[in-house]
């Protein structure tokens, strides 16, 4: 455990631990106490798991950097001690499987989202949470107020456990912290200075990307790579529902695999060559964060990922291109549509714990109202989960220039439509490294698109089939 103090910037890769003490000096007790007034409105009794310990898994995000700097002042309410450890996305994930599926405990509090409880709930490793929600001793519902929560969001949350349906349905696994749908970042300088359209459709998303490349000298596009699930459910997975006019699924209603489908693989041929030709030549290896700071940077002249992104984007101290970006929905398909995924990460609570009533009260404190508020306006977590945060003048003040206005606009008209793009079932885990191993085959040109896709439905198979799924 590393007693020292250390932040989220310059995070390095290995795992990061640190105590709450280290966090809270310097603060002054007077203007504390005037802070945590909002929070003792609430009619339950704060300090009722006092000298309890919490550890935090937390994944390398925006959100966590936004949510280290309040923690003291959950301490400060409540008399718990807080300890967490942050890891990048993978090595999260690796950590997270070992320790619920062992049901060690080391995390009472875990970063999650709609997807990934797929994986969770079925073995029983996390609680629901609708038993604190309607618990009077723990929630004040009035105060909490749930329904400010995007509708989207709480419902993505929400899975009934039965592979191949049920999302919206039953128990609520987790609580939202922001929004996360897909949208298409380009440079706009650019674009207007080399009279470059903005694409409407896949091949016109292409064809930007080589024009970029060969005028202004940068990889026309930037895009998650590496071969694991990360990669494919964003961007990539969107712009295949979009291109199939939304008529497509992984799974079919029988859960027999469909990566295969003609429309998937002329999809994944077109997306590949834009990559192979235009992208960065790292692309097999990029991460999220690093496709997102190689935009920032000023290093591509496309990115069709999550909305938030532009928050790093926009941010005038850490970017290259802050003024310059303009924001679309992603191309459509030939019906004209776009259709975008929905992910949003979440807070949930191991079934493991010692302190689940101390771990519910940092779930219900760090995504009540005024704290989130707090970690949008003062550390930038966009985009908030709830209506009451984004709603708020401060935020819209800051977001409302973002794109010459188009990024505001091109939300709202993606959350129209955005949902999970996924089928439940608790292997898509491993179905996403599957596939996205797949898309390596094609960019390395081992095998044809069609034969990578049949090889990887193949496997897909035989994994649901041995799981008990099908």
């Amino acid at each position: 455990m590393h007693s020292r103090r250390q932040w989220l910037a310059g995070l390095p890769a290995a795992a990061l631990l640190t105590p709450f003490l280290t966090l809270g000096a310097g603060f002054r007790a007077a203007a504390q106490e005037d802070a945590l007034a909002y929070y003792k409105q609430a009619k339950i009794d704060w300090q009722q798991a006092k000298g309890q310990s919490l550890t935090i898994g937390l994944n390398k995000h925006p959100f966590t950097e936004s949510l280290l700097p309040l923690i003291p002042e959950f301490r400060q309410l409540t008399g718990i001690n807080i300890e967490y450890l942050i890891l990048p996305e993978a090595e999260y994930f690796t950590k997270l499987v070992a320790d619920l599926s062992q049901q060690r405990g080391e995390f009472s509090v875990i970063m999650t989202g709609p997807m990934r409880n797929w994986q969770y709930v079925p073995p029983n490793w996390i609680l629901p949470l609708d038993d604190f929600l309607k618990n009077p001793k723990l929630t004040d519902a009035a105060w909490y107020k749930l329904d400010d929560f995007y509708p989207a969001l709480t419902a993505a949350n929400r899975w009934n456990g039965k592979d191949g349906s049920g999302v919206g349905e039953g128990p609520l696994y987790s609580i939202p912290v922001l929004e996360e749908s897909y949208i298409l970042a380009y440079r706009k300088d650019i674009f207007d200075q080399h009279d470059i359209k903005v694409p409407t459709t896949l091949e016109e998303m292409a064809e930007a990307a080589r024009q970029v490349k060969k005028n202004a000298g940068i990889p026309g596009i930037t895009a998650r790579g590496t071969p694991s699930l990360a990669s494919m459910g964003t961007g990539f997975i969107s712009g295949l529902k979009s291109y199939t006019d939304g008529q497509w699924r992984e799974l079919d209603d029988k859960l027999v695999a469909n990566l295969h489908d003609p429309r998937s693989v002329k999809y994944t041929e077109l997306w590949i060559d834009m990559v192979r030709e235009s992208g960065p030549p790292n692309w097999a290896n990029t991460q999220w964060y690093d496709a997102m700071e190689a935009f920032t940077a000023g290093q591509a002249g496309m990115i069709a990922d999550a909305d938030f992104f532009a928050a790093s984007y926009e941010d005038p101290k850490k970017s290259k291109v802050a003024g310059k970006v303009g924001y679309a929905l992603l191309p459509a398909g030939p019906g004209g549509k776009t259709y975008s995924g929905l992910w949003t990460w979440a807070l949930g609570i191991s079934r493991a714990t010692r302190n689940k009533d101390a771990a519910w009260l940092f779930v219900q404190w760090a995504t009540a109202q005024r704290t989130l508020l707090n970690a949008t306006v003062g550390y930038r977590n966009y985009n908030p989960s709830r209506q009451s945060v984004t709603n708020d003048p401060r935020v819209q003040e800051i977001m409302a220039g973002w794109g010459g206005g188009s990024y505001l606009k091109t939300v709202a008209k993606n959350l129209e439509t955005a949902r999970v793009a996924w089928v439940p079932q608790s292997e898509r885990q491993r179905l996403g490294d599957i596939w996205a191993r797949a898309l390596h085959e094609v960019y390395f040109k081992r095998l044809s698109a069609a034969d990578a896709l049949k090889k990887a439905s193949g496997e897909v198979d035989k994994v649901l089939k041995e799981a008990g799924i099908k």
